[in-house]
């Protein structure tokens, strides 16, 4: 059974914290393999599949953030972030020094989280993109994987981004909080 099948017939709440999450997780009551988020203490689920673009692209971003930093510094596939007491997301690619483990990680922390998007492209720039500010990740990327752009998100102020700028795939877009980190998307592939 499903998480999403426990909470329709009442064995899970519909509204929980990250605690009770991670409690649930190390009880066997829910299963590290089940695509959720935590979002204000509601459970999403999160799209399983993935479109072929949407994984070469975040295939590519990570081949070259890990070869761009250092051995201090972890890049992260799809983690579990904490970025309050009732939101728990799962990032496409996240990066922070590797001295802080994935359950202690807060959004201050996030040298950088990037969210790679074909269908989720609208909840990335809204949702994601509030929840981000609102815990203070200094610098948010979307990569939307179909046109090939970048949405850059700084300066986060009162749950918004104050600096929100596109790139194009033929723009270098330096990292924010990672020296010497560079992406120019037309030239990943």
């Amino acid at each position: 059974m499903t998480i999403f099948q426990n909470v329709r017939k009442g064995l899970i709440p519909a509204r929980l914290t990250v605690a009770e999450v991670y409690a649930m997780t190390d009880a066997g009551i829910l299963a590290e393999g089940d695509h959720f988020e935590l979002i204000e203490g509601e459970i999403v689920p999160m799209a399983a599949a993935k479109h072929n673009i949407h994984e070469a692209m975040k295939s590519a971003l990570n081949r070259a953030l890990v070869m761009a930093t250092d051995p201090e510094t972890g890049v992260f596939n799809e983690p579990s972030v904490t970025l309050s007491e009732t939101t728990l997301v799962e990032p496409d690619l996240a990066v922070w020094p590797r001295p802080i483990g994935t359950q202690d990680v807060r959004g201050p922390d996030l040298l950088i989280v990037i969210e790679v998007a074909v269908s989720s492209i609208a909840y990335d720039l809204k949702v994601k993109a509030r929840l981000y500010a609102e815990a203070g990740v200094r610098d948010y990327w979307v990569v939307d994987a179909a046109r090939r752009t970048i949405r850059v998100h700084r300066a986060p102020d009162a749950g918004l981004y104050v600096d929100v700028e596109e790139y194009e795939a033929h723009d270098t877009v330096a990292a924010l909080l990672l020296p010497g980190v560079t992406i120019r998307l037309d030239t990943l592939f």
